[in-house]
């Protein structure tokens, strides 16, 4: 072969395979036809019972039966190993190797023995999952470039070996990495090397540290400037790319337009690669793996029909290299290789330039086809088959006494490798690949729920949503575990995994791609321990134990601690370390410094004990470790006198700030060092005088501290007026002060104070940063037990910090982020750094359902654990290494625990902890968690109303709700409680200007549940941006951009120089609403400003600060004014308090104003995610615009793009306004609202441009869904064809406040409840008792009485309190609840109960014996009658035998009986027919009761009869014989059933049958009421309220109401569609009229309750207007119906909850059906009219399924419209 080929061959680089690219490109589709998916498949539990504690594994696995067979598809006729089950290999045999505390795995398949990783030999067997199979997928080829390495490319690695597939058609690039290949270091001769070490820096300390102390900052930052750093040099070294594998196909075509059925791959199951497509009739697919048990990479290709495999091999350094940014290849500087190749193989020996490190890799070859060897690069022929194998080395060891090197031959090293794995087949190199992957992989299954997709890997990760996305989050999880497996393995001279773990493209890589310890090492191990991978930690604690080497000489020089030959006194390291002891500072103080690292690090060495307990280990590996940096410590630490601590001093908070005197990282760091170090010595009873002197120490480390804004301090200094805040950023990426939080254990929830303190600290420096910034904060956010907030971090990650491979970007990619994440959700479900183990401490609700096992916590106990609605339903341990099992989880005292299957009884130590000792081997299950309300929502509706969802539990009675409110100054204004049984709750009493915060505690019986995680709503407002075209400023202000302000912009006003009014330097405000806040930067450059509130001075603002600047920060806030318009003014002051460089300037960002009860504004941008635009629709940024942003579009070009220049603006509330640009060159807009043409907005003006002007408006709307779209009209003047859009107003309908009234606690016994009722407006109250089917209304007759429906009973009012009779006929069962809730027009409260308690039924009183004849008056407090009013004369009080319904009232003959609820009526209550509401006559006394004339009023001494009152002499009550109706109020028999009979008597009440009415001899009293002889009894006109109910007998539909407002409705007419199936989900739906006798259409003339008939659990209901709008509805579920207020009836739909969303029903919730149940109802069958539309498929997004069933029904009831 010609040298220029060669040459070629050599340089061939990521950009050299552009071959193709643009029809690539040009040709790329998505096929969505794959089978293969990125989420996985239902994880099932085998059912395996614990009948031993231990059984025995065999580690030997059958050899594959077919020997030879090479051209077989990788998996095909071979025996898996994955899904064996425990019970499966509990039947193998092996014996152990050592007996070393192991982890234990539940789900492992095989145990296997793997150098220098011990296995358990005996593991207890529990129940499990099946491991899911995860795959990242893609429909395209990688970019042939830096670019698709990077962010496409996919992974493969043994540890030290690691690999990018490219998966490219018609070639391919494989590019891999060998760990050890670096640069820099000591050469192989050096005497000299320190470790980059300068000398004797340490004599500088005492002079910084006394600097510090006086306070001489700027002293000390010098002399650190100049000392404290290291050198940058060639020494420091990189990382290096090693070589790439090329082939290049040369009987196929280029391009993804010339192949079908495309599919490029990652199996993290399996850890295997694959690409594979279809050209020509023939399959082609290649598998990449990078085995750890035969130490090679292996890619094997293989085919499916007549074409050959034939192609070019070759095998070449990688040359790519970062060239001022642009990654591109050139001649590499690093290294100097050559290629030699024979038919066997290609070997690439080469050395490393600066430090002669030497490398080698070897390319064998295995196949059926010709290989030619040419002048480096081979050519295969003819083949079906072939299997290239690689291994690659250097001649490093970690050994700093060898210059870092060792003897070795390696090209007969490599050769020797590949030739031992050629001796196998394929099938059998993979299946040893598999079975080692899995025995690691295996351990730690997680099913978080969430449903398969079908979509790419990309697809998935750009369609990823928080609350649905579960799958992904799962591969993400477990992706995490798979790059730590295939990057750090533990075999001899293992490095741990770098900054890109093992994969590099090139020679410069970001950051050298070293190793940073002040985070980024730390991170990658933070997952190894709790996941279940702690093998894999084992080169990390081996690369610090060797640091220790040159960390000892870096101890020296810059601290002045000495060590010597078995006297070793301390080692030190700093920010950056590379593989040859490379511990100097860094090249810069302000980074490079940070002498903690060596404690950090630590950390993660014991944590390997404190999860292993190999207590082996722990005395001869890490406690030497531990020993010789407590050593340094303890010499290091400086006593500062002014704060009474012993500190490190200097420090700087890594990246960030500033050098001061022992900040918290440092202090924290020595702190939990100090800890681990005494912990072990003490278990080992070692070193005691040591011990005493570093508690002593420890004592005054005082690590913590909170400022004066709430927040963890981050230097101890910071409060102080001397403090600088130079460089600080409030949103910085790292948060290094709450280490102690995590990885830490300086405090948890048992000291909450602190736990506050980082959680304001988190909150303050936000959710933004780095890709492993915010894996950090998912691991701290599930520390502070938030749950929700840690899985936004995790979301935040996944969308905006992680590339198409999963791979985490920094930006560029860095893997810490990856290894973060997965950490940070292991945290989530799992924590037991506070001596305890804390099961599912910080689940989020988007985790409600799931099962994990596999997971490890501290003590060596394997966890598995089941949960549903997010508590617990089982949970189990493995003991490894036996010990006290100590747990914390709510209730987990009432809970069942098991031992090895015999029930055990544990200690209590505290609420919700208990502990109980083990023996290695043991298997602890709990079991029968109690319920809890694990899962509660709030959110602010209006101004006045807040929507509560939470988790119906299990056997609950009543939930009760705790609100407490906090008003605009943050303090606690009042707190109330609301008792329900349902677990949605509406709250319309809050106020606009409060926050509000709520719990719930779920009641079973007599028994309660744990109270819920707080839920919040803050304050109702509106948002205004300092942009605002409301807002007049003068002319001192000026603009400002910056992406962290609100909408991007902020105003200023700098009046220090020039001559400006104050005018000029006046901003006004215009708002409607109770109060404002004001939002503005804060800076040491910024000053003062007057305000006025309508004319009025309010005082001052003051945006200065000592401290950083504050962006977005509340300057000021004016409340309790008046609920309306407003002006204010803000003026800057041009006297200020000379405070540092404080100047006469201020900064203004946005306003909250608080818009109380009125109509408020919502204010949208134009780029608001609900607005639809056409294509022809673009984007434009201009600072002066709302938020910075218009959409314009322009049609000039082209006007019949016209329809594609709409946009469509849904919104909901009474009008819009629209907002754009004028200028000379657009045009108009056509509009339509609702799909009605509307008046044409017009973008025109012949002036001067105008940003944010108002275009137009529609007002006075129907408050409801509105859809209004804005086209270009195409008829607009030639070169106007044009508008833009910059924002929108929302206007909404003024909010309902509507107290809850509530029901105070009840006994079996009682006869009567006590109602509160609501305060502020309410029409009624509506009072049901369970088993008594009509509601009980109550409403106002004056401030002092209440009436009744039905009887028309009279009651008091006392305190805002009633007394109700509870009817005889209520079902007193335990648990049944007395429910109420109040009414005004339409809209009602939520359901508020009291509930009977356990107990027995009282026994019925004896009968009250009235007074009659001429027995002196007694005296009379009009009482709260509980029985009939009105008996007159002698007559006695007539007995009503109304009976106790136990059906119904109101059928007829063998009618069904309707549910009668009461109606939330908007009429007056009481009158029938057309007659008008009479006006009850009981007189508003102004003087005594009773009185009349001038006569004195009487003392009378009438009892309180609890008997029928109004009897009089000796008459006998007479009986009334009220049937108990079958039908209709008022028939009997087969009587036709009459508009209520019963007469508005004019006469005295109770007369019966025909008889006359009785003379009443009790005469019309001028005394009080009561008295008797020759008096008249006044007459009280007490109207009757008449009810009136329709029933469909078919569709079983109820519409209730009274007589009046239902009028002249005979029945009801209904059009019924019912258990229809529309994407994926279950609705009915109903057209319901009403027509009189005549059959005319007639409408209802107040508020009417409809019931409907329900057959599921209902998700959502909705009316469907004959606008054709589809709303969402409030309903209430009872007695099995579904029930709803309105006062127009239309079309309905009832939507119903799929099985997987189904959620088990409390007691509480479960209802019997109504006796008198339609059958055909129960059957399912469907009425003569029912309507059936077509099943459509699977589910589908809320916004689709809402659009479909629009047009369902719109088709459904089609007909109904044509007939009217």
């Amino acid at each position: 072969m010609e040298k220029s080929y060669w040459e070629k061959s050599c340089k061939y680089s990521i950009r050299k395979l552009t071959v193709g690219t643009a029809s690539v490109l040009l040709g790329a589709v998505f096929l969505a036809t794959q089978n293969v998916a990125a989420d996985g498949i239902e994880v099932k539990e085998n059912q395996a019972s614990v009948s031993e504690t231990t059984v025995q594994v065999n580690t030997k696995v059958e050899e594959p039966t077919q020997e030879g067979k090479e051209n077989q598809p990788s998996t095909e006729n071979q025996p898996s190993t994955e899904n064996q089950t425990s019970t499966e290999l509990a039947d193998k045999e092996v014996k152990p190797e050592k007996e070393t505390p192991q982890i234990h795995h539940q789900s492992e398949t095989n145990a296997v023995v793997e150098p220098s990783e011990n296995k358990e030999s005996e593991k207890p067997e529990l129940p499990m999952t099946k491991q899911e199979n995860y795959q990242l997928h893609y429909d395209q080829p990688t970019a042939p470039s830096y670019d698709g390495w990077e962010k496409q490319a996919l992974p493969v690695g043994n540890g030290e070996m690691g690999a990018k597939v490219f998966g490219l058609i018609g070639e391919e690039r494989i590019q891999y990495n060998e760990k050890t290949l670096w640069s820099g270091g000591p050469q192989p001769d050096s005497t000299d090397y320190n470790g980059g070490n300068y000398q004797d820096r340490y004599k500088v300390l005492a002079e910084i540290r006394k600097a510090l102390e006086e306070g001489n900052r700027q002293k000390a930052k010098q002399l650190a400037e100049r000392n404290l750093v290291g050198p940058n040099n060639a020494q420091y070294g990189r990382y290096l790319s090693f070589g790439d594998i090329f082939m290049v196909f040369n009987n196929q075509k280029k391009g993804l337009e010339n192949v079908t059925d495309y599919h490029r791959g990652l199996d993290i199951s399996e850890a295997i690669s694959t690409t594979s497509y279809t050209q020509d009739g023939t399959n082609f697919k290649r598998e990449t793996f990078s085995s750890y048990p035969d130490d090679v990479t292996v890619t094997h290709l293989s085919k499916k029909g007549d074409k050959t495999l034939d192609f070019t091999l070759w095998n070449s350094l990688t040359e790519d290299l970062l060239a001022n940014g642009d990654y591109s290849w050139e001649y590499s500087n690093y290294k100097q290789g050559a290629v030699t190749t024979d038919s066997h193989g290609i070997l690439l020996k080469g050395t490393v330039k600066d430090n002669g490190l030497q490398f080698a890799s070897y390319l064998g070859i295995k196949t059926d086809g010709q290989v030619t060897a040419q002048d480096g690069y081979l050519t295969v022929t003819g083949a079906s088959y072939a299997t290239l194998l690689l291994s690659a080395k250097t001649n490093f060891a970690q050994n700093p006494k060898t210059n870092y090197r060792k003897d070795i031959d390696l090209e007969k090293t490599v050769k020797s490798i590949v030739e031992a794995a050629k001796a196998k087949d394929y099938e059998t190199l993979k299946h040893d690949h598999i079975k080692d992957y899995q025995s690691l992989f295996n351990r730690v299954q997680l099913n978080l729920g969430g449903n398969k997709s079908s979509q790419t890997t990309k697809e998935a990760l750009h369609t990823y949503n928080p609350e649905k996305g579960q799958k992904l989050e799962e591969l993400f999880f477990q992706y995490g575990r798979y790059l730590l497996i295939s990057s750090s393995r533990d075999r001899t001279d293992a490095l741990p995994a770098n900054l890109q773990g093992v994969w590099n493209a090139v020679d410069n890589p970001p950051w050298n791609s070293d190793y940073h310890l002040n985070v980024n090492l730390q991170m990658n191990y933070w997952p190894a321990y709790m996941n279940n991978l702690a093998e894999t930690a084992k080169p990390m604690v081996n690369y610090i134990d060797d640091m220790r080497y040159y960390g000892r000489i870096a101890a020296k020089e810059y601290a002045g601690i000495e060590s010597k030959e078995g006297q070793e006194n301390g080692w030190l390291v700093h920010t950056q370390a590379t593989p040859f002891g490379w511990t100097t500072p860094g090249w810069n103080y302000y980074w490079g410094w940070s002498p903690a690292a060596n404690a950090w690090m630590m950390q993660n060495v014991y944590d390997y004990y404190k999860f292993t307990k190999d207590e082996t280990y722990l005395k001869e590996k890490i406690y030497p470790m531990l020993k010789e940096t407590a050593k340094f410590w303890n010499s290091f630490l400086h006593y500062d006198k002014a704060s009474d601590r012993w500190v490190s001093s200097p420090s700087y908070s890594p990246e960030h700030g500033t050098i001061t005197i022992g900040n918290t990282f440092d202090q924290s760091l020595v702190w939990q060092l100090f800890h681990d170090y005494m912990e072990a010595a003490n278990h080992l009873n070692v070193d005691q005088d040591l011990v005493t002197e570093v508690k002593a120490k420890f004592d005054k480390l005082k690590p913590l501290h909170i400022n004066q804004d709430g927040r963890i301090k981050e230097w101890y200094e910071e409060d102080s007026p001397q403090f600088t805040n130079e460089g600080i950023e409030n949103h910085h990426r790292h948060v290094s002060h709450l280490v102690g939080l995590f990885p830490g254990t300086l405090f948890g929830k048992d000291q909450p104070e602190y736990l506050e303190a980082a959680r304001a600290t988190l909150n303050h420096r936000g959710d933004g940063g780095t890709g492993w910034s915010k894996a950090n904060k998912i691991n701290l956010w599930a520390r502070l037990l938030d749950g929700n907030r840690a899985h936004r971090l995790l979301a935040e990650q996944l969308k905006s910090s992680t590339l198409e491979n999963l791979w985490d970007t920094h930006a560029p990619f860095q893997i810490d982020g990856n290894f973060g994440a997965t950490s940070g959700m292991a945290e989530m479900l799992l924590q037991s750094h506070t001596g305890y183990i804390a099961p599912l401490p910080a689940l989020p609700d988007a985790w409600k359902d799931g099962q994990v096992s596999g997971l490890v916590a501290r003590g060596n106990f394997e966890v598995s654990m089941k949960w549903k609605e997010k508590n617990l339903e089982k949970l189990s341990f493995i003991s490894n290494v036996g010990g006290d099992l100590v747990v914390d989880y709510p209730n987990i005292e009432a809970s069942l625990v098991k031992v090895n299957g015999k029930e055990v009884q544990a200690s209590r130590i505290k609420d919700n902890r208990i502990q109980l000792a083990t023996q290695r081997g043991d298997v602890i299950t709990f079991e029968n968690f109690p319920g809890r309300i694990t899962r509660l929502t709030a959110q602010r509706k209006d101004s006045t109303t807040a929507e509560l969802n939470f988790n119906a539990v299990e056997g609950a009675t009543h939930y009760v709700i705790h609100r407490e409110s906090r008003d605009e100054n943050s303090q606690t204004s009042t707190v109330r409680e609301f008792t329900t049984n349902q677990t949605r709750f509406i709250d319309r009493s809050i106020d606009s200007s409060h926050a509000y915060t709520y719990t719930v505690q779920a009641i079973l019986g007599d028994r309660s549940t744990p109270i819920s995680d707080t839920a919040s709503i803050s304050a109702f407002n509106e948002l205004m941006d300092d942009r605002d075209s409301r807002i007049q400023y003068g002319a001192a202000f000026g603009d400002w951009s910056d992406s962290e302000l609100f909408g991007g912009t902020e105003k200023y006003a700098d009046i220090s120089n020039g001559n400006y009014s104050d005018k000029d330097a006046t901003a006004t405000i215009p708002f409607n609403g109770p109060g404002i806040e004001i939002y503005g930067l804060k800076s040491s450059q910024l000053g003062l400003a007057e305000v006025t509130i309508d004319g009025k001075s309010v005082g001052e603002l003051d945006f200065y600060t000592v401290g950083a600047t504050e962006k977005g920060v509340l300057i000021g806030r004016y409340t309790n004014l008046s609920s309306g318009p407003h002006l204010m003014t803000i003026t800057v002051k041009r006297e200020h308090k000379g405070r540092g460089s404080e100047r006469s300037k201020i900064s203004l960002d946005y306003f909250k104003v608080f818009p109380g009860q009125g109509e408020t504004v919502e204010k949208i941008d134009d780029r608001d995610s609900r607005i639809q635009y056409g294509s022809a629709f673009k984007d434009w940024t201009d600072a002066e615009l709302y938020a910075s942003t218009e959409k314009y579009a322009d049609i000039n070009a082209d006007d019949s793009l016209a329809p594609e220049a709409t946009a469509r603006i849904p919104f909901s509330g009474t009008g819009i306004r629209i907002y754009g640009l004028k200028t000379s060159a657009l045009g108009k807009a056509l509009v339509t609202l609702d799909g009605k043409e509307m008046p044409s907005l017009d973008f025109y003006t012949a002036g001067a441009t105008e940003k944010g002007a108002l275009i137009g408006e529609f007002t006075n709307l129907a408050d409801g869904d509105h859809v209004l779209t804005l086209k270009v009209d195409p008829d607009s003047p030639d070169g106007r064809k044009k508008i833009s859009l910059d924002s929108f107003d929302i206007l909404k309908a003024p909010s309902v406040s509507l107290n809850t009234p509530s029901l105070e606690p009840i006994k079996v016994e009682d006869k009567t409840v006590t109602l509160t009722l609501p305060t502020g407006n309410w029409d009624a109250v509506a009072v049901t008792f369970p088993g008594v089917t009509d509601p009980l209304l109550l409403r106002k007759v004056d401030e002092n009485h209440l009436v009744t429906s039905g009887e028309q009973t009279v009651l008091s009012i006392k305190d805002n309190k009633v007394q109700i009779d509870i009817p005889e006929t209520t079902e007193r069962k335990t648990g049944n609840p007395i429910e109420a809730y109040a009414i005004l027009g339409e809209t009602r409260s939520s359901t508020i109960v009291t509930v009977f308690p356990k107990g027995e039924t009282a026994p019925i009183e004896d009968p009250v014996v009235t007074s009659k004849g001429d027995e002196p008056a007694p005296v009379v407090t009009i009482p709260e009658y509980t029985d009939p009013i009105g008996t007159a004369g002698e007559q006695d009080a007539p007995i009503m035998d109304i009976p106790e319904y136990t059906e119904p009232i109101g059928t007829a003959g063998e009618q069904e009986a309707p549910v009668v609820d009461i109606p939330e009526y908007t009429k007056p209550i009481g009158t029938a027919g057309e007659q008008a509401a009479p006006i009850v006559d009981i007189p508003e006394y102004t003087g005594p009761i009773g009185t009349a004339g001038e006569q004195a009023a009487p003392t009378v001494d009438i009892p309180e009869y609890t008997k029928p009152i109004g009897t009089a002499s000796d008459q006998a009550a007479p009986i009334v014989d009220i049937p108990e109706y079958t039908g209709p109020i008022g028939t009997a028999s087969d009587q036709a059933a009459p508009i209520v009979d019963i007469p508005e008597y004019t006469g005295p009440i109770g007369t019966a049958s025909d008889q006359a009415a009785p003379i009443v001899d009790i005469p019309e009293y001028t005394g009080p009421i009561g008295t008797a002889s020759d008096q008249a009894a006044p007459i009280i006109s007490l109207p009757e309220f008449k009810l009136k109910v329709l029933k469909d007998q078919t569709t079983g539909v109820q519409v209730i109401s009274g007589a009046n407002e239902l009028g002249e409705a005979s029945y009801l007419e209904i059009q019924k569609v019912d258990k229809q199936e529309l994407l994926g989900k279950k609705y009915d739906a109903y057209d319901i009229q009403l027509k009189n006798e005549n059959g005319q259409l007639i409408q209802a003339k107040g508020a009417v309750l409809v019931r409907l008939p329900i057959s599921g659990t209902v998700q959502e209901f909705y009316r469907f207007s004959s606008e054709k709008d589809l709303k969402a509805q409030d309903f209430t579920i009872r007695d099995g119906m579904l029930e709803f207020l309105t006062i127009d009836l239309t079309t309905y739909a009832i939507v119903y909850k799929t099985e997987t969303e189904v959620q088990q029903p409390s007691s509480s919730q479960i209802e019997e059906a109504s006796p008198l149940a339609n059958k055909n109802q129960l059957n399912g069958e469907n009425s003569t009219n029912d309507k059936q539309l077509p099943a459509t498929g699977g589910e589908a997004s809320p916004l689709l399924f809402m659009a479909s069933l629009s047009l369902a029904l719109a088709a459904a009831f089609l007909l109904k419209g044509k007939k009217e």
